[in-house]
């Protein structure tokens, strides 16, 4: 199942250029090894950019998620500990397979198709009528990754 996360611009950027190969969430994310994920860089881009496949999910205190991941987080200390705040564990999806669109897919392209689309606050998975569409977006060369 493909899944459909929203990412702020300037960690998606960091995931582009692989200075970031670790998206971390609060709530536990139920992805799989070698899953697709569609990246929606938010606002002020407010596109569908790319997609990553799932390397490994990591789900820990968040003392020893840091330990784990800090070596390709992208991020500092400081910001790790100010999205996690309030949490005592966090999940850590490690990224594989990171492909930027050359055609982003803007949210108004999605809307003329669905025009009660929403991107999602966190993630969630794409079905039905929206995933046909969104898909429909993506160049031929990619699908074989997502689907």
């Amino acid at each position: 199942m493909v899944k459909l996360f929203s990412i702020k611009q300037e960690f998606s950027e960091k995931i582009f250029s692989k200075k970031k190969l670790v998206e971390f969430r609060r709530q536990n994310v139920n992805v799989k090894r070698n899953e697709s994920c569609l990246i929606y860089t938010s606002k002020p881009v407010r596109k569908i950019t790319g997609y990553f496949l799932v390397k490994e999910k990591i789900r820990l205190p968040l003392k020893e998620l840091w330990t784990q991941t800090k070596k390709y987080a992208g991020i500092t200390l400081e910001q790790f500990n100010e999205y996690f705040k309030g949490c005592k564990e966090g999940t850590a999806i490690l990224l594989k397979k990171i492909i930027k669109f050359v055609r982003a897919i803007s949210l108004d392209e999605i809307r003329n198709e669905i025009k009660t689309f929403q991107p999602p606050q966190s993630y969630y998975n794409l079905k039905g009528n929206l995933q046909t569409i969104i898909v429909n977006f993506i160049p031929q060369k990619y699908l074989r990754h997502l689907l």
